[in-house]
């Protein structure tokens, strides 16, 4: 059982590098279907949906969602936030995003700074690229100030500390 949900997921990641992500969710569904405990396969499922329009955001999130339950490894769990965060921004579900890259930076320490710093540039990006011309200033203030925050974390700075560089 586990041994073919292996060979699934193997056919499915080659399938995703040769840019095949219709075939590669087949595969991919598969996987999930023999082995429904194997996080591997429900993190192809949803990378493999994500890459496919005419899979619902939702169906999306639940395979990022159960491949982060079931996977074990912390760091292959902060990967897995990583990219469910990437994921909501392009859906714009800001809230989702946050949330995701956070617990990312929670389980590797390590490489923290650089899930806020991502978490930064990206949300500003997803924001102003949803604003449109008519857009407010206090909108787009708004999303800058929270960029600001997300990289103060990255660097380690409180907020008072950040001013106070920043008026330099």
């Amino acid at each position: 059982m586990a041994d073919d949900a292996a060979k699934e997921v193997a056919a499915g990641q080659r399938l995703m590098a040769e840019g095949d992500y219709k075939g590669a969710l087949s595969r991919f569904n598969k996987a999930t279907r023999v082995d429904p405990q194997n996080p591997d396969g429900w993190f192809g499922k949803a990378e493999a949906a994500a890459a496919l329009p005419q899979v619902a955001t939702d169906e999306i999130i639940g395979a990022y969602s159960k491949a982060r339950e079931l996977q074990k490894d912390e760091g292959e769990r902060a990967m897995i936030h990583s990219q469910l965060g990437a994921f909501a921004l392009r859906e714009g579900k800001l809230e989702l995003a946050e949330q995701s890259y956070k617990k990312a930076a929670e389980l590797d320490v390590e490489n923290a700074p650089y899930y806020m710093s991502d978490l930064a540039i990206e949300y500003y990006m997803a924001v102003a690229k949803r604003m449109d011309e008519e857009g407010s200033n206090l909108e787009l203030d708004a999303a800058r100030k929270k960029s600001l925050a997300f990289f103060a974390r990255a660097l380690d700075l409180d907020p008072k500390d950040a001013a106070r560089l920043l008026n330099l």
